[in-house]
């Protein structure tokens, strides 16, 4: 989940292809885009859960013709940051503890705490041009393993204070009440009043053969650290849903891996050079021997095809715009994703009627 390309890396990925595909080689075309927000820089923070999640939001609130709102990532990162730390001293340390976190996460403090636009909490506590959480990870993070290690389940007064204390001081104070285009809101008035969006109207899908299709299962990856379940569905469909939501007008959110060599985010591209006969099998394999692991997270905005006909998604990161030819987006070619894709986030409304009964939504 942690943002790392720095210089040698750029460098070294670059050298390390066998096999290597250019944009002009393709001919591949920006697909058009309606609704999509600009761009953002996670920097050095382990939040890009939290970015693709705002991306897709803030898309599905110009779908609904909110207009272009640019939410706060770090409002949900720090109430977020707050119940993994609950969490993990109830379990007595035995869960995965990391500042990571996936789309159900976002949904769990929108509906417990409301959400605020960009403009009323940064998160950048100390006036930085950048998010950088190295210290503040750090820092809770042994704070945490010595509650543990105390044997404290239940935080009390001072040690949350504490806490606070830490968070305020990286990412500032939360705000109460703010101000945002001449009306007066609190985080809960901002969603019902401002936003207007229902926080049940998304779903998590994924596809492995290892539990019955068309149900509902725990996913056993350590980012899921609050045991949610995601639907599951045969690849022909999670392919189906995720093609079905673009051309009607919505986004998806992806989470998967970026840490296989042939994705490259700084040449904008991400394909698999093996042929694979079938999809299904190769990816349940991939996940039984995490070959395919979930690493990050990021927002499909469009689709489109290369000269030979081969379908590309076009995908929006939260790496800044900088060292990568579209401006922080990238294609990923339709076997990568098959294959590297763990789950899919969407409106439920862009899920084709015929699996949305199978799936009883």
């Amino acid at each position: 989940m942690r943002r790392s390309f720095l210089l040698l890396f750029v460098i070294l990925s670059t050298l390390c292809y066998g096999q290597q595909l250019t944009i002009e080689q393709l001919g591949l075309k920006v697909p058009v885009i309606s609704n999509c927000t600009s761009v953002k820089d996670q920097y050095l923070s382990s939040t890009c859960w939290s970015f693709s999640s705002i991306s897709l939001l803030e898309s599905e609130l110009m779908k609904m013709g909110k207009g272009k709102i640019d939410l706060s990532e770090m409002f949900i990162a720090r109430y977020s940051m707050l119940r993994k730390i609950e969490r993990h001293l109830k379990l007595k340390g035995g869960n995965f503890f990391t500042p990571g976190g996936q789309f159900h996460d976002v949904i769990w403090v929108i509906k417990n705490y409301g959400i605020v636009p960009e403009e009323a909490y940064s998160g950048k506590g100390q006036g930085e041009y950048n998010h950088n959480h190295g210290e503040l990870d750090t820092i809770l993070s042994r704070y945490v393993k010595v509650l543990v290690s105390n044997d404290v389940t239940v935080m009390n007064l001072q040690q949350r204070l504490f806490v606070d204390s830490v968070l305020d001081h990286y990412m500032g104070k939360l705000p109460a009440n703010f101000t945002y285009k001449g009306e007066s809101y609190t985080p809960k008035t901002f969603l019902q009043q401002a936003l207007q969006f229902d926080p049940d109207d998304y779903a998590e899908i994924t596809s492995y053969t290892h539990h019955p299709f068309y149900s509902k299962f725990v996913l056993e990856d350590k980012y899921n650290w609050t045991a949610d379940e995601y639907y599951n569905v045969t690849m022909d469909d999670f392919s189906r849903i995720t093609d079905n939501a673009l051309a009607t007008g919505y986004t998806v959110g992806w989470d998967g891996d970026a840490e296989d060599t042939y994705f490259n985010y700084y040449s904008g591209l991400a394909w698999l050079p093996e042929t694979i006969s079938d999809f299904q099998l190769y990816r349940q394999k991939a996940f039984e021997e995490q070959s395919t692991l979930l690493d990050h997270m990021m927002h499909i905005v469009g689709s489109t095809k290369d000269v030979n006909g081969e379908k590309w998604y076009y995908i929006k990161n939260s790496w800044g715009s900088n060292f990568n030819p579209f401006g922080g987006f990238m294609f990923m070619r339709d076997d990568y994703f098959k294959i590297r894709t763990v789950a899919i986030i969407l409106n439920k409304n862009a899920i084709p009627a015929d699996i949305r009964r199978k799936l009883s939504l």
